[in-house]
């Protein structure tokens, strides 16, 4: 995809799906695909990972049929080595890469990758532009204010950033010092996009459509970014896409739900085994049903499933009561 497209795509559809580590692997990336979203996204994938050629890491990198723009979340701190990782990324077919400056996890900051490249301005911007030079699709980079309150940079980075060439830039509107809890700063978020002529997109608290229009009213920015609002809730695209455009949306009944809670089993029993992918429902399927009377109930007995039979006895056991249905003997 031509950078220039790329671009006014993000301008136009104002919408990007996030980066969840544990959450948007393939098989989620499968369910993702029948709610049409404009960009998608793979949980963050190591560089060195991809250049050593990892079996788990290549399937990691499975291709989505459906989507028309599809990229992967890198994460390192070599930059020839990041370099050499986006090369293969683009001959695997995918549309863009996006290079993770923000992420919090210790293991990921001890190596020098994530957050810590916001404390090293000048690495970061070589890393940008390293990969930015190896390969001819659009590279982008999800970032955060900062390393802490004390320290915020993202202005200052933000433009090294495109200097070095990125497509567009994806702002976390909190600081290092927490994954999340902090409010989120909407105003140095609006220096960012002042700042740049590239797409901004805006990430941070935006689990609804009305928090979607809000945030580009109050950022400016060109597009926003949901986070932890879209596990189990896919619904949340078609919800963003009628709050921007001011259509209607009619939000799914308790049987879409679990109709597409157990077509994701299925597809994660297809990816990981039938024991794999019941046992990864047990964190997912409580949260397609957030609102449920006895949620409390479902979570503890979810995690006493370990086959797709189990699981899909207990999504039996979800009634229609209330908006949300309630669990329980029915």
């Amino acid at each position: 995809m031509a950078h220039i497209d790329f671009t006014r795509r993000i301008r136009e559809e104002k919408l990007l799906l996030p980066p969840l580590a544990d959450y948007t692997d393939y098989p989620y990336r499968r369910i993702m695909a029948g709610f049409s979203p404009p960009f998608i996204i793979t949980e963050m994938v190591s560089a060195s990972a991809i250049v050593h050629g990892g079996e788990k890491t290549r399937r990691m990198l499975a291709r989505t049929e459906g989507i028309g723009c599809e990229g992967v979340q890198l994460v390192g701190s070599d930059p020839s080595l990041m370099a050499g990782a986006a090369k293969i990324i683009e001959e695997l077919g995918f549309d863009y890469i996006d290079i993770n400056m923000g992420c919090t996890i210790n293991k990921v900051v001890r190596q020098g990758a994530g957050i810590s490249l916001m404390g090293d301005e000048e690495k970061a911007q070589m890393m940008a532009s390293a990969i930015v030079d190896a390969v001819d699709i659009p590279v982008t980079c999800k970032m955060r204010l900062g390393l802490s309150r004390d320290a915020l940079n993202v202005v200052a980075l933000s433009r090294r950033l495109e200097d070095a060439g990125v497509a567009a830039v994806t702002v976390h509107g909190r600081s290092g010092e927490k994954k999340w809890g902090m409010p989120v700063d909407f105003d140095e978020m609006r220096r960012v996009v002042e700042a740049l002529s590239i797409p901004v997109v805006a990430n941070g608290g935006v689990f609804t459509g009305e928090d979607a229009v809000k945030m580009i009213e109050r950022t400016g920015a060109a597009a926003v970014m949901p986070g932890r609002g879209m596990i189990g809730n896919p619904w949340l695209v078609p919800e963003i896409k009628s709050a921007l455009s001011g259509t209607k949306y009619t939000p799914p009944t308790l049987q879409m739900k679990k109709e597409t809670c157990l077509l994701h089993m299925r597809y994660l029993c297809e990816y990981y085994s039938d024991k794999g992918g019941a046992v990864r429902m047990r964190r997912i399927l409580p949260e397609y049903f957030t609102g449920c009377q006895n949620l409390r109930s479902l979570r503890q007995d979810i995690h006493e499933t370990s086959t797709p039979g189990e699981v899909a006895a207990l999504l039996d056991r979800i009634g229609e009561d209330g908006l949300s249905g309630a669990y329980g003997n029915w």
